[in-house]
């Protein structure tokens, strides 16, 4: 019985280990393609042996906010997002994990119940910075987004 709590307790411990820190502000941000007038904060907290990684961006320039919630169970969630720029809204069906030093999500979108895409976000730190690669296709056409903020 002892070693079976030993067992138990040591796989909750490598497991809370398992997933990297990311929880910081993050500002100065850039894509391969412009700066990015906004900040990201992100918020994790461990809920039933899994971190739980809230991310808030908000976008000073277009006034934009976006809060994504992030369970590292590889259990599928889904919900509504919005497209303002597209004036749509899609359904999103991911499953996110910690892998290595990073949090991974896959995910597919669909608009009026047809399949439209499908993403693989890595989001991690490395030094000061919080990178996120998103890689995938929508509507036939490949996806390839980086971005990466400062710590603030």
């Amino acid at each position: 019985m002892k070693l079976l709590f030993f067992i138990s307790t040591l796989s909750y411990s490598l497991s809370s280990y398992a997933c990297p820190q990311l929880q910081g502000r993050y500002n100065k941000c850039f894509s391969e393609i412009r700066k990015i007038n906004g900040e990201y904060i992100v918020d994790q907290h461990q809920e039933n042996n899994y971190e739980v990684y809230n991310v808030e961006y908000s976008d000073d320039e277009t006034g934009e906010n976006r809060k994504d919630l992030i369970k590292t169970n590889n259990q599928k969630d889904s919900r509504k997002e919005s497209l303002p720029r597209m004036g749509v809204t899609v359904t999103v069906e991911a499953r996110s994990n910690c892998v290595g030093d990073a949090v991974v999500s896959g995910a597919d979108v669909f608009f009026l119940g047809a399949k439209v895409g499908s993403f693989v976000s890595k989001i991690f730190v490395e030094g000061k910075n919080l990178k996120s690669n998103v890689d995938g296709s929508y509507l036939g056409k490949d996806v390839h987004k980086r971005i990466v903020c400062e710590l603030k």
